[in-house]
């Protein structure tokens, strides 16, 4: 995948009972060249409190910890931010088609 100064960063967490955190990212391509306000803000239109999210219906990966009890998981992840970055796409939709299609 072609690798721009323009990609976007999902960074999230998986935060337990005992405050123990898991944390994981999603690099996206942003050839619509959206700003981060842009993005940040209509993800959070669609977060539970403008934070939380099932990462199953928003179709972001389970952590690997998850994924054995994967007919049972029903907690929360948790958005942290969005940046900039030189890295190449680790996601196979664009971060316009993961905003279109982003359901908690």
């Amino acid at each position: 995948m072609k690798t721009s100064a323009n990609n976007i960063k999902f960074e999230y967490l998986h935060r337990d009972e005992g405050n123990y955190k898991i944390f994981g990212e999603l690099i996206f391509r942003n050839e619509q060249n959206h700003t981060i306000e842009e993005v940040t803000r209509k993800l959070q239109s669609n977060l539970i409190d403008q934070e939380y999210f099932y990462p199953l219906s928003a179709k972001v990966p389970l952590f690997p910890e998850h994924k054995s009890i994967v007919q049972d998981f029903t907690d929360w992840y948790e958005f942290r931010q969005f940046s900039f970055t030189k890295e190449a796409p680790s996601a196979k939709r664009s971060i316009e088609e993961f905003l279109n299609e982003f359901s908690t």
